[in-house]
């Protein structure tokens, strides 16, 4: 080993060595690898040939060709699961359990000429979609350390479309639990391979990917960020998500070619007979890694050194180290050898060569400001009129919905009396026929206007306004049919004309339902703790949310005129609060809103929803002197639990985003950050940026705007 210390010698240390040797190592990555990271000889893969082939198909398709083949197929409900493919492996069987989504199991294998156990940590997508909370991160991790006291190497598989990001996962400090796993698998000293068997996305599939070999299937995805979150990053752009996950590559074919797996294995979800290349992959897998590593010992005698400190910490530890170490601590037979020692170390080699830096100077003159045109707008019309589309063929039968069925059978029933003469006296009781049939009218019209809101939702606006201007088109007649559907309905010339008269309301009172949402800052340090709001705080939201949403009407394609439209809706709106079953109709709004407002706390919706059916029709009645303003929050029926002390942090959470809005367009520089929270910073390689390998849309904008 003599002739190496020449050239080792340059190492100031293990971690000195790791950051000169990655850095050479991320310019090799795709390429021809140094001989301590020769994975040729693992079993069950496609060959580079098959791989480039599908590569250069992908290239070709379209985006929504695209998204059929690759994302698609990692989705299905129907294709197997890890557990299930680990169980058809073969070996023994000595022990598996199973929590939720987390699954884990003890097998033994046949592996270089003896019996060994390996051991196996996967997410189920069959359990809550393979979604694991704080309490199945705490359990792998583990998991994991049970298989390193034991020395029994790790095989990971990677299924979930990301970790669980609710209000409960994050009160169990979900961030901690995954960053905790990601640390011991990190810190593990025996070989770990990674299989993304299906979605392999965001902070979920992390942890399970720090391995010293990662794998997937022909199936197989992976980003950092799930491809339809990509929507909200790369929407200033005009760009779909679809069109984003083509441009970047999430497929295994295309990870691979750019050296981010490590090989993709000959592994369809309709072939379950080529489970037995999983199982090659996995064992020869293995014995790759232990052979790499008594390679690179041979070519770098200074980890002997590293070792021989590594050792002394463990004999000499300092208070810190005591302090870290309080729950992993091993005696001296369970301390790591210096093969365990090079396991870790290879693997840090190997995730530090997927993490690309350039300097300042190369950045400027290599990256390319080139953003794809997007398609966003033309995808999402094409989308909604799709559907549209579909409706026209096959509007609702009135009879399947109860309360669309009652309000036909009411207009039926005026219509057919609105002739018939009545006496002063009956008709005070009963009302007058005409007046009856009116109502029967505009009842029945703003029942069909609520269920298409609630059916299309988001896409109500839209599809009213070319509802509307189809409707102009279409052969009217004067009486329905005995068992209409809705688009019969509105062809009858007074329902017809009800509708056009009134289809702008629900446009107005979308709009202000969102400019209420988003006011709900503003009110917030109000309500916190007493849950109450005077009369003049409610007009000031009501007068500036009703303003707000007048300005985004004028913005459509109505010719309309704004007063004309201001006083129609303020009539309408009064009735709409009027109703006896406002509330309810507000509680189907909300389940759907919250899907629109996906960052809004559902306490919140249920504030909204009590803003509208109580404290409007309180604040409209105590300005007809008819009563008393009641501010007080009292929604009945919500059907959140623990709705109180929910709310109350939904305030809290409310002033922080104020707090936040005040200062976005503040700038405050990493130097400022350092004078404020460090003593004796020293900062290492300043001039290096992130890179970005794969052309993320945008990125080049952030990295120079940050």
């Amino acid at each position: 080993m003599g002739s190496n210390e020449k050239k080792t010698s340059k190492y100031k240390s293990a971690f000195h060595a790791a950051e000169v040797i990655s850095h050479d190592l991320s310019l090799l990555r795709g390429k021809k690898q140094p001989p301590f990271f020769d994975d040729s000889d693992i079993q069950g893969l496609l060959s580079a040939e098959e791989i480039d082939e599908k590569v250069q198909q992908l290239k070709k398709v379209d985006v929504d060709s695209y998204i059929q083949r690759v994302v698609n197929p990692s989705e299905s409900k129907k294709r197997p699961c890890a557990p299930e493919v680990i169980q058809q492996l073969g070996g023994k069987m000595i022990a598996e359990e199973t929590e939720g989504p987390l699954y884990s199991a003890e097998i033994e294998f046949f592996i270089s000429g003896q019996n060994r156990r390996l051991g196996f940590i996967a997410q189920n997508h069959k359990i809550q979609n393979g979604v694991w909370s704080p309490v199945h991160h705490r359990k792998a991790a583990e998991k994991v350390r049970f298989f390193a006291s034991h020395s029994i190497p790790l095989v990971t598989f990677i299924d979930t479309p990301g970790a669980a990001a609710d209000a409960e996962a994050n009160l169990d400090n979900q961030s901690h639990s995954i960053s905790f796993l990601i640390s011991e698998m990190a810190n593990l000293q025996l070989p770990v391979i990674g299989i993304v068997f299906g979605g392999g996305y965001s902070g979920g599939a992390i942890p399970l990917a720090t391995a010293n070999i990662l794998l997937s299937v022909r199936e197989g995805v992976f980003n950092t960020i799930h491809p339809k979150g990509l929507s909200n990053i790369v929407r200033k752009y005009n760009l779909s998500w679809q069109e984003s996950a083509k441009h970047i590559g999430v497929s295994a074919y295309e990870l691979k070619s750019q050296g981010y797996f490590d090989g993709v294995i000959d592994y369809a979800y309709d072939r379950p007979h080529q489970a037995k290349n999983i199982k090659d992959a996995i064992i020869s897998a293995v014995e790759v890694i232990e052979k790499n590593s008594c390679k690179f010992l041979i070519e770098n005698d200074f980890f002997f050194d590293h070792y021989r400190e590594s050792i002394n910490h463990y004999l000499n530890p300092s208070k810190l180290l005591i302090e870290s170490n309080r729950v992993t601590d091993r005696s001296p037979t369970g301390t790591l050898n210096i093969f365990g020692d090079v396991y870790r170390f290879m693997r840090y080699l190997k995730l530090r060569q997927r993490i690309v830096s350039r300097s300042i100077d190369s950045y400027a003159r290599l990256s390319s400001r080139q953003t794809p045109v997007g398609k966003l707008q033309e995808r999402l019309k094409s989308e909604r009129q799709e559907k549209l589309q579909q409706w026209y063929k096959t509007p609702l039968e009135v009879r399947f919905h109860e309360k669309l069925n009652k309000r036909f059978e009411q207009f039926v029933s005026a219509r057919e009396d609105r002739e018939k003469e009545r006496g002063r006296l009956v008709a005070f009781f009963i009302g007058d026929p005409r007046e009856n049939y009116k109502k029967a009218v505009d009842d029945l019209t703003l029942e069909i206007l609520l269920y298409l809101y609630n059916y299309w939702k988001d896409s109500t606006a839209e599809n009213l306004i070319e509802l509307y201007e189809q409707l102009g088109e279409l052969t009217l007649h004067d009486r329905p049919s005995s068992n209409p559907n809705l688009l019969d309905l509105l062809k009858t010339t007074v329902i017809n004309q009800s509708f056009k008269e009134n289809f702008q309301n629900i446009l107005l009172f979308d709009l202000l339902y969102n400019q209420v949402i988003e006011a709900l800052p503003t009110i917030a340090d109000e309500l916190k703790g007493t849950n109450q709001i005077s009369q003049k705080s409610v007009e000031q939201l009501f007068e500036k949310t009703v303003e707000g949403a007048i300005k985004e009407f004028e913005k459509n394609s109505l010719q309309l005129e704004s007063e004309s439209v201001r006083v129609q809706f303020f009539k309408w709106l009064a009735n709409f609060i009027d109703r006896k079953d406002c509330d309810e109709v507000l509680g189907t709004i909300s389940e759907w809103k919250r899907i629109v407002f996906p960052r809004m706390s559902p306490p919140l919706f249920g504030l909204v929803r009590y803003y509208f059916s109580g404290l409007l029709p309180s604040l409209h009645e105590a300005q007809q002197n008819k009563g008393r303003f009641q501010g007080k929050i009292t929604p009945r029926n919500i059907g959140i639990k623990d709705f109180w002390n929910r709310l109350d942090q939904s305030y809290k959470d409310l002033l922080i985003q104020n707090l936040l809005r005040e200062y976005k367009n503040s700038i405050i520089s990493s130097s400022k950050v350092i004078e404020h929270f460090f003593k004796d910073f020293k900062e290492l390689y300043g001039d290096r940026i992130t890179s970005n390998p794969v052309k993320f849309p945008g990125f080049r904008d952030a990295i120079e705007q940050a």
